[in-house]
C-alpha cells in the first residue's frame, strides 16, 4: 500500500517514536511493552494534510481480561 502512494498517518505525526497496538499474552509482553504495531491508518496524499493526530489508546489493554489489541484512533481537522 505504501508503494501505491499511501502514507502511514502514525509515522507522519510521530516520526520514529514507537507505538504498539498489539502485545502477545506470552512472556509478559504487555508489562515489558514488547509489542508490535499491526494496526495502521494509511491515508492518501489528499488526506495527509488534514491528519491532526493519531493516538494509540492503551486504556482497554490495561483492563482485566483484555484483548491482545488496542484501538488506534485518528483525528482529522
Amino acid at each position: 500500500m505504501i508503494n501505491l502512494g499511501f502514507h502511514d498517518a502514525y509515522r507522519h505525526i510521530h516520526g520514529e517514536i514507537e507505538g504498539y497496538t498489539y502485545w502477545d499474552y506470552m512472556r509478559g509482553a504487555w508489562q515489558k511493552n514488547n509489542g508490535l504495531r499491526i494496526d495502521h491508518f494509511l491515508v492518501s496524499n489528499s488526506l495527509l494534510n488534514i491528519v491532526k493526530n493519531v493516538y494509540i489508546n492503551k486504556d482497554p489493554r490495561g483492563k482485566e481480561k483484555p484483548s491482545d489489541h488496542t484501538p488506534i484512533e485518528i483525528e482529522l481537522t
